[in-house]
């Protein structure tokens, strides 16, 4: 009886597995559909998405408890949920699969962006740099440049 309430169980674990990984797709779905709006707000998809993985880490350490340690523990499940078993290892070898390939495609693009970024700031750096080479000198009281108070303009075409 202890080997059925251990295919039962692993059977219950797996099927909580799969209803994540699904959700963790959709979720990887929704993020790469949101990476090509202009309002993007990845925030909230990417903590959905590592409570997931979160979820999905427990679930596979009470799998490892159940079926307990040793390769001859694997022999103890009854065939009947072998069958089962093989389904959902199946299911969620598709899923994961899937996900691999989106998840690709997200970090392409994000990497993409982060390029972008970088030679946005790059070009701001720029600007700001040559506008501050341009205006900072001129009319400087302290530097004696312009028409302040203590520093009588000098003009070099006067005769004195």
């Amino acid at each position: 009886m202890k080997e059925e309430d251990t295919g039962k169980e692993i059977c219950s674990f797996l099927e909580k597995k799969v209803t994540l990984f699904s959700r963790y797709l959709s979720l990887t779905e929704r993020m790469n559909a949101v990476l090509g709006e202009e309002d993007k707000d990845l925030k909230d998809l990417i903590s959905k998405r590592q409570g997931c993985m979160e979820k999905i880490d427990k679930i596979d350490l009470s799998i490892q408890q159940a079926v307990g340690a040793g390769p001859d523990k694997h022999n103890l499940i009854p065939p009947k949920f072998k069958g089962l078993i093989d389904g959902y290892l199946k299911k969620l070898k598709s899923i994961m699969e899937t996900v691999e390939l989106l998840d690709r495609e997200v970090t392409a693009v994000v990497k993409q962006e982060v390029e972008n970024i970088k030679t946005d700031l790059l070009n701001m750096r720029n600007v700001r740099q040559a506008a501050r080479g341009y205006g900072g000198s001129v009319g400087h009281p302290a530097r004696g440049y312009g028409g302040s108070v203590g520093h009588p303009a000098r003009f070099l075409d006067t005769r004195r």
